[in-house]
């Protein structure tokens, strides 16, 4: 667990035992593979919502969750990692079903768990300061496409009543 007092004295240096490039190479795999589906999922929502206005700010937010990936991969391989391809995820595996309202309701509840998940990670384990600045802006993402699920949800079921 991160340690509040080291981080207020030494601000974004570091000073004790984080864990091995092997062990972060571990732990950001599945992360990466998650982040993975997220997307998958955002795609069939992209692909089958019949509001462009849904559909332009999700693809708007994919742009910047695609260069999270290649933040992933990058950071895995500096620790003499293979990240995680998803080459093995077909398209055809995600069905957020057709209800419109139910599919925002859905990517927000995987968003959500993608959220805490980066929580988790970033408070439970000592990772590398490029590794927590990663966890970082990834939950700082995540959280902004949150909001924006929020204003979509909001704006669908206003429409609704």
């Amino acid at each position: 667990m991160p340690n509040p007092i080291k981080e207020a004295l030494l601000g974004r240096g570091w000073a004790g035992k984080t864990i091995s490039r092997a062990e972060t190479v571990e732990r950001l795999n599945p992360l990466l593979l998650q982040h993975l589906k997220l997307n998958h999922n955002y795609e069939y929502v992209i692909r089958s919502h019949s509001d462009p206005a849904v559909t332009d700010a999700l693809k708007r937010v994919q742009k910047t969750a695609r260069a999270d990936v290649g933040k992933f991969n990058e950071t895995i391989l500096s620790c003499g990692g293979s990240p995680e391809n998803g080459t093995d995820l077909e398209t055809s595996d995600f069905n957020l079903g057709d209800d419109e309202l139910e599919m925002l309701y859905q990517l927000q509840d995987l968003e959500t768990e993608w959220n805490e998940a980066l929580t988790k990670e970033r408070k439970e384990i000592e990772h590398q300061m490029r590794t927590r600045g990663i966890l970082e802006a990834l939950k700082s993402n995540s959280t902004e496409r949150l909001e924006l699920l929020d204003d979509l949800i909001e704006r669908a079921q206003a429409a609704t009543s």
